[in-house]
C-alpha cells in the first residue's frame, strides 16, 4: 500500500507556476500507523523554489518538507516514535516498505514510496497527517529553527554512506555550492573529519559560511586541479550547470564526485573514464534524521546560522519571490506556521 499525506488548517497551495493560494481546509484525523502533527515552522528549500517557479510532479500541491511541530493525535493501533504533546520534526521520504528495494535497504527508491511536498502534500501548512514512522522525536537542545534546516545534514550523511569505504584518503572535500544546502553539508563533512573547501560565486553566501568558520572561496577564482594532491570527494549542490561543470574541473584522478543538487547538466564520459572518477547520486538522507538531530544536539553543526528571513505563512508569495531572486541577499527563509 503507497503512503500517503492529508494537510489541514490553514494550507498553502501551488496551483500553477509562481502561483499559490492560501486556504483554510478540515483538520484530518489521523488512522491506523498514522500521526498528526501541529506544525509551527517550515522552510524554504531550494527543491521547493524549483517546484514553485517550474511544475512539480502533481497540482495543486503543498510545498515543503522541512519543518517542526508537536504531535497532535496517533491514530489507533500506531507505535509512535513520539507521543502526543512532543516536539518532532519529519523525515519526508515516504517508503511502502515491502518493495524490492525497501527490502534492500533503498527506501529513498521506493516504488510506491514518496516525498513529502514533491509527490503528496508537504510541510506548507498548519497540519500535517502522515505515516507515524517519518517523526523524529527533538530535544530541548535543538531549535525550532534549526529542526527547519535539519534536511542538508541528512543529506550529507546519505552522501558519506554512499560513499563508504571508498572514500579517499586523506579525508579532503571540495563542496560546489555555498547555498545552505551546501553551507550545511560542509559542516557535517568537518564533523566527521574531512578538510573541506566550500565553493561558492555570491558574495553574501561566501560571508555567511566564513562566519561559520568555514573555508570558503570564489567559484569564479578556482586553479586547476592539481593531480598530485590525490583523490578527493566532491560534492555538487548548487543544481547548476556551472556548479557541475567546476566540479567536474575539481574532480582530481580517483576522485569520488557525489551529486545531490539536480542540475540540468551532464558529465563528460571522456572525463570519467580518463581519470577514473567515481560518480554517485545522492537522494534524500532518510533514516539519517536521528544522527543529524545528535550533531545538532552537541552542537558540531550549527543549521539555524544559514536562516536571514521570516515570514508569517499568509506571506509565502514573498517569500518564494524573494528567495528566487538571483543576488537576494537570503540565504534560507522560514516560514512560520
Amino acid at each position: 500500500m503507497s503512503p500517503s499525506t492529508t494537510v489541514g488548517g490553514r494550507v498553502v497551495r501551488l496551483v500553477d507556476t509562481a502561483r499559490v493560494e492560501l486556504v483554510e481546509l478540515p483538520v484530518p484525523e489521523p488512522g491506523p500507523g498514522q500521526a498528526l502533527v501541529r506544525l509551527t515552522a517550515c522552510g524554504v528549500c531550494g527543491t521547493d523554489l524549483h517546484a514553485y517557479h517550474g511544475r512539480p510532479d502533481t497540482l495543486p500541491v503543498t510545498l515543503g518538507h522541512d519543518a517542526v511541530g508537536v504531535v497532535a493525535a496517533v491514530g489507533p493501533d500506531t507505535d509512535s516514535p513520539a507521543p502526543v504533546g512532543h516536539r518532532v520534526t519529519l523525515d519526508p521520504t515516504l517508503w511502502c516498505g515491502s518493495c524490492v528495494y525497501c527490502r534492500h535497504d533503498r527506501p529513498q527508491l521506493c516504488r510506491r514510496g514518496g516525498y513529502l511536498g514533491m509527490t503528496c502534500d508537504g510541510t506548507m501548512a498548519e497540519y500535517l497527517c502522515l505515516p507515524a514512522g517519518n517523526l523524529v522525536p527533538l530535544p530541548d537542545e535543538v531549535s525550532d529553527t534549526d529542526a527547519t534546516v535539519l534536511e542538508p545534514i541528512a543529506v550529507a550523511l546519505h552522501a558519506l554512506r554512499r560513499v563508504g569505504g571508498l572514500a579517499p584518503i586523506p579525508a579532503r572535500a571540495r563542496v560546489v555550492g555555498g547555498g545552505p544546502l551546501g553551507l550545511v553539508l560542509a559542516q557535517t563533512l568537518i564533523a566527521h573529519g574531512w578538510r573541506t573547501v566550500v565553493h561558492e560565486p555570491q558574495a553574501h553566501r561566501r560571508s555567511v559560511g566564513e562566519r561559520l568558520g568555514l573555508d570558503v572561496r570564489d567559484s569564479a577564482d578556482v586553479p586547476p586541479a592539481d593531480p598530485d594532491d590525490g583523490p578527493l570527494l566532491v560534492v555538487e549542490t548548487s543544481a547548476s550547470g556551472g556548479g557541475v561543470a567546476l566540479a567536474a574541473r575539481l574532480a582530481t584522478p580517483g576522485s569520488y564526485l557525489v551529486v545531490v543538487g539536480r542540475a540540468p547538466a551532464d558529465f563528460a564520459t571522456a572525463d570519467i573514464l580518463g581519470r577514473e572518477l567515481t560518480v554517485l547520486g545522492s537522494r534524500g538522507g532518510v533514516g539519517t534524521y536521528p544522527e543529524a538531530v545528535e550533531l545538532v544536539r552537541t552542537g558540531r553543526v550549527r543549521p539555524a546560522a544559514v536562516v536571514s528571513h521570516r515570514f508569517d505563512l499568509a506571506h509565502v508569495d514573498e517569500a518564494m519571490r524573494l528567495a528566487g531572486t538571483p543576488g537576494a541577499a537570503v540565504t534560507r527563509a522560514l516560514l512560520t506556521c
